[in-house]
């Protein structure tokens, strides 16, 4: 009696899951780290990525500004832990439902549940090193808005943390969006939609450009931060191409960036991706792209419906 690999499907789960998780190659990555070169180091193209320069790992290196129109905002929690030089995740939380649920385990084997302030967790044994981090992605594009694509004509996309030092620019800036009041987009305008607004649509209005600065650390030593700035202003067409492809790449973002998910191991390899000050050793970046000469129209009108996904 002939026989598939299909009747036996139900002990696919019960099998051997291999050595570890899928090494991907800078290039092959769907969201790409933007860093701010920590010192200089030479990639495996003998360029050197130089100190106070923005990376975008596995696109274009040696920057000196990064625009970006934004798709997805995610205020995380995360305690983390270093041993021997390596940093491992000991409790994270996605937040996506209240009461927020950590990742770690009490004694008696229920979740955690996380404090809902700062101050919260000040007061908690555990939760006191755990710290917020907002994860910012985007698609990266020209200052006038216009999507830097790559040779099959797909959007590049990006992202950035903002943890320790460069939580609070990051933070205050999208503060400052939820804030700004636009013309509505979405009509009849009601409580609800005026709210979905100021929290999800407001931040893809426009062109977000990201500069360098540098701030004391309590420690003395000077540490490179993000510097968030509103540029041009989107058309209302544009920004529902941005919402249908936010939404297009929402599960994504989650595989992503919910490291809750499977994701806690220890070690630059295995590490949630995002590192924003050096490019983990071992993984060369890929061959440097060069930009595309930057004009800036009279009008804006590209069309982000023609863009392939």
């Amino acid at each position: 009696m002939s026989q598939t690999f299909e009747d036996y499907q139900d002990l696919a789960d019960a099998g051997f899951q291999g050595g570890g998780g899928v090494i991907v190659a800078p290039e092959d990555e769907f969201f790409h780290s933007v860093y701010i070169a920590g010192q200089p180091r030479k990639n495996h193209l003998n360029i050197t990525e130089e100190t106070g320069k923005f990376q975008i790992r596995g696109v274009q290196y040696n920057l000196d500004e990064v625009n970006i129109i934004v798709t997805h905002t995610k205020d995380v929690l995360l305690k983390s832990k270093s041993e021997k030089g390596k940093d491992s995740i000991e409790c994270f939380s996605f937040k996506k439902d209240k009461p927020w649920l950590g990742t770690s385990r009490l004694g008696d084997g229920s979740p955690r549940q996380c404090p809902q302030t700062s101050a919260e967790r000040a007061v908690n044994d555990f939760c006191n090193p755990c710290r917020s981090q907002i994860i910012v992605s985007g698609i990266y594009c020209k200052a006038d808005g216009s999507p830097i694509l790559t040779e099959d004509k797909k959007p590049i996309f990006v992202f950035l943390r903002g943890k320790g030092m460069r939580y609070n620019n990051v933070s205050n800036y999208l503060s400052e969006l939820f804030k700004e009041e636009f013309p509505a987009l979405f009509k009849p305008v009601t409580e609800q939609t005026k709210d979905f607004e100021k929290r999800v649509v407001n931040s893809k209005r426009i062109v977000t450009k990201i500069t360098r600065d540098q701030v004391g650390s309590k420690f003395g030593s000077m540490v490179n931060v993000f510097v968030l700035a509103k540029g041009v202003t989107l058309p209302d067409q544009s920004v529902l191409s941005i919402l249908k492809l936010s939404q297009q790449t929402l599960d994504k973002f989650n595989e992503k960036f919910d490291w809750s998910k499977g994701k806690q191991a220890s070690g630059y390899g295995a590490r949630p991706s995002g590192v924003l000050d050096a490019t983990p050793p071992g993984e060369a970046p890929p061959a440097e792209q060069k930009p595309e000469e930057e004009k800036k129209p009279d009008s804006f009108s590209f069309n982000f419906d023609n863009i392939k996904f």
